[in-house]
């Protein structure tokens, strides 16, 4: 046994030894953004209602982000494949941490949500080229490996962001005359922490294009084809699903559960250890099951996990099944993203990505909105309930698209060999 998992570690890490060295900066900055969102996660919805602005204002500021970022995919798309991957990545990071700095700055809600919007229609760019940066860096067989080990690299950056939002504020109110000041210099580190990436894009070299880089809108819209539109589909139940927890965890926990600030920061960055070991599982996985099947059956178990912590009032039952949430979360993550860039032709890649991102975000910033308006009656159990039925219709969804494809891939594959 202990044989058998020490040979699959040297395994993984010969794999990892062996990708491309361009892919290193990326992981690079996506740690410094990890971070920089893990912060975010825990402490901005707390500064908001420390402000004394309503949980249902708080829906509306949270839903400005992932709005920009669903308006903000195809423009995204379309500048990185005219500017390329580098210089993308520059514009993302920069925009994306001086507009966190000035939504932190001030107490006017108006100009929160249009910083908001700022960093968000930034961050677009993000998921929209990363995704085909990774592609262009990697073969076929290395790609769920290289989106497993952004997605892990990304989970504990954020975990460590989210240990530092619960204390920060507790040791910074030795310095400062009161909580809603702690919070918002534990925020500005995250701005800053945004801007730092610039320090690893720098070491970033332009991957030679794998096809012309004329720019055609058509692909991103009219001309988009069937499979993309099933991706923007399932990603848009997705996102439905994640908008409620992502926005208000943190408010779940101490609001519902009744826990302390520190036990929720503290319980989210512990989360990554099942994360870690379910993200690390999930090339072996692809590589035994395929990328459909499993992704359906991990998405489909997540209501059992939002279920529960939607009607539990114990704060270790809450931390148990917020952990199950996020294992088959990020697990099916990088099986669903490996399945859509290895089935995409070259030119639908970006289109496709693009579309991955703007129906998750526009499925976040629906549900911020809905969810904000339950909370501040209160009520958790509704959000988390229309959450567990919109990731079951992903689960769905996602088996009637793909698993066709998946079993004529089979085939072709049985003939080929």
């Amino acid at each position: 046994m202990l044989g058998a998992w020490r040979q699959r570690s040297r395994a993984f890490l010969h794999s990892l030894s062996s990708l491309d060295g361009n892919v290193w900066p990326l992981y690079g900055a996506s740690v410094l953004h990890g971070t920089s969102q893990g912060i975010i996660s825990v402490a901005f919805s707390l500064y908001i209602l420390s402000l004394g602005i309503g949980a249902d204002v708080l829906g509306g500021i949270l839903s400005a982000g992932p709005l920009a970022q669903a308006a903000g995919s195809i423009p995204a798309g379309l500048l990185a494949e005219h500017i390329g991957f580098r210089r993308s990545f520059f514009i993302v990071y920069g925009v994306a941490g001086l507009a966190r700095l000035a939504q932190f700055s001030t107490p006017n809600v108006p100009v929160i949500a249009v910083a908001a919007f700022v960093a968000g229609l930034a961050l677009s760019g993000e998921f929209v080229v990363r995704l085909p940066f990774l592609a262009a860096n990697t073969t076929a067989v290395e790609r769920t490996l290289a989106y497993s080990v952004s997605s892990m690299l990304f989970s504990l950056s954020v975990s460590l962001g989210s240990l530092l939002a619960g204390y920060a504020p507790t040791l910074l109110l030795r310095f400062v005359p009161d909580l809603t000041v702690a919070y918002r210099y534990t925020l500005y580190v995250a701005g800053v922490l945004t801007l730092l990436t610039l320090l690893p894009c720098m070491r970033m070299r332009e991957p030679p294009p794998t096809h012309s880089r004329k720019i055609s809108v058509r692909l991103y819209l009219w001309g988009m084809d069937r499979f993309t539109l099933q991706h923007a589909i399932v990603s848009l139940f997705v996102g439905l699903s994640f908008g409620t927890i992502m926005s208000f965890a943190s408010v779940l926990f101490v609001y519902h559960l009744g826990t302390t600030r520190e036990f929720f920061g503290t319980a989210a960055a512990l989360s990554i250890l099942p994360v870690t070991l379910a993200i690390a599982l999930a090339p072996a996985i692809g590589r035994n099951l395929g990328s459909v099947l499993p992704v359906t059956w991990l998405r489909g178990l997540m209501p059992v996990s939002l279920m529960t912590l939607a009607l539990t009032t114990n704060p270790l039952i809450g931390t148990a099944a917020y952990w199950s949430q996020r294992v088959l979360a990020m697990t099916s993550q990088p099986l669903s993203f490996s399945f859509a860039m290895d089935t995409a032709t070259e030119k639908a890649k970006a289109p496709v990505s693009a579309w991955l991102n703007i129906t998750f975000w526009l499925g976040n910033a629906i549900a911020a909105p809905i969810a904000g308006a339950f909370v501040a009656r209160d009520n958790y159990v509704l959000p988390l309930f229309l959450s567990s039925v919109s990731i079951l219709m992903a689960a769905l969804c996602n088996q009637v698209f793909f698993g066709p494809v998946a079993a004529r891939l089979r085939e072709e594959a049985k003939v080929g060999g």
